[in-house]
């Protein structure tokens, strides 16, 4: 193998590198992003809705954010004490951190890391920044499952790391 990798592409915000005769993308900032799994005292789980340009579909996620897409905001704890507020209108006394991995380690480099949000407090709708047109789902946790399951039937893509964050939230307490 190889240790350095050989730019094929380089694009506005991408690049497509090749390892060893394997190509794979790879943000230019941002390589790492952060997921926050967020229960409101009313035991609600938080999640969010958005348009995703590269499936041409809406997509039910948990709050999530790149590390390092703005300047100085490279902190992984902060980036997700700032992303779910921006998305969900919540701020958190506390996170976690539970695990970190790849994301799709057959094309990208990227690396998600899981964060639990505690002692959640409503300061605004949330929704985004710019032009993120992001809506918020407050749903009961012991409802979850079939609305996720609701959700998919109506077309709505449920991203695969929701189900991974639920297991956080309920079995690994």
């Amino acid at each position: 193998m190889s240790d350095e990798p050989k730019t094929v592409f380089e694009g506005k915000h991408v690049l497509v590198l090749e390892r060893d005769t394997w190509q794979y993308v790879e943000r230019k900032k941002g390589k790492t992003a952060v997921i926050i799994l967020a229960v409101t005292d009313d035991d609600r789980v938080l999640f969010v809705e958005q348009y995703r340009r590269p499936l041409d579909a809406r997509v039910i996620e948990f709050p999530a954010g790149l590390v390092g897409d703005e300047e100085g905001h490279d902190d992984p704890e902060e980036t997700a004490r700032l992303e779910l507020e921006e998305e969900t209108g919540y701020a958190c006394r506390a996170v976690e951190r539970l695990t970190s991995g790849p994301t799709s380690a057959g094309i990208t480099s990227e690396t998600v890391t899981f964060f639990r949000a505690s002692g959640l407090e409503e300061r605004g709708k949330g929704g985004g920044i710019g032009s993120e047109d992001i809506t918020v789902h407050r749903v009961p946790r012991n409802t979850v499952v079939d609305w996720l399951k609701r959700k998919d039937d109506e077309g709505i893509l449920i991203d695969a790391k929701v189900w991974a964050g639920l297991w956080w939230l309920d079995i690994a307490q």
